[in-house]
């Protein structure tokens, strides 16, 4: 079990701290929500995962995701360019002068974007077939409580990071003036609108 939980430290931070749009997304909901965002995100993200890595943990050679990649991308894509547009449309408001604090039913809730960024996302998946493979099917062989302390160790870097993400960016929105706020919002979306690109053009 030690030697599983040293090998998921080694490789988690290959996935849970790359940039994409898990961690926009954290960051985006946490200008406006602050740290909470980032745990409601990764409760999102870990209500997809946990199940997900359990049944591909038992059943890990008979699951062939890469078949999907294309409408999962693109299914992804479209909420990503969903969200990026909630943005985009609050940048504007305060532009013009709405008060800089965002009302709550303007963006998607932080559960859902966790939930469906993770689940609509095939590299993701595939993170989990390809480079955390081989520890999945060692997992296999394990009892129950030896997969249950490696994927606690492997989600706490995800709780750490989409935390971490959200309370930056809460700090950073408090301290901006509402047109440096409306810029803020702005490049967010367009760094979400470049994942979106990045993730149809790796996928094609």
């Amino acid at each position: 079990m030690l030697s599983l939980i040293a090998s998921i430290i080694l490789i988690t931070p290959s996935g849970a701290f790359s940039p994409g749009p898990l961690t926009a997304s954290a960051i985006a909901l946490g200008a406006s929500k602050g740290w909470r965002a980032g745990l409601y995100v990764a409760v999102g993200h870990t209500l997809f995962e946990l199940p997900y890595v359990y049944v591909l943990t038992y059943l890990f050679r008979s699951v062939d995701v890469g078949p999907y990649k294309t409408y999962m991308a693109f299914a992804a894509t479209a909420f990503i360019i969903y969200f990026a547009y909630l943005l985009l449309r609050d940048a504007w408001r305060i532009a013009r002068g709405a008060p800089p604090t965002l009302p709550k039913s303007t963006f998607a809730s932080p559960l859902a974007a966790g939930f469906l960024l993770t689940a609509l996302n095939p590299y993701f998946l595939l993170w989990w077939l390809g480079v955390a493979g081989p520890i999945l099917a060692e997992l296999a062989t394990q009892p129950l409580y030896v997969f249950a302390a490696v994927y606690a160790v492997h989600v706490a870097f995800d709780y750490f990071w989409l935390g971490l993400m959200a309370t930056l960016a809460g700090a950073a929105a408090r301290l901006l003036t509402a047109k440096l706020y409306a810029v803020f919002l702005a490049a967010l979306a367009v760094m979400l609108l470049y994942f979106g690109v990045d993730l149809i053009r790796n996928t094609l």
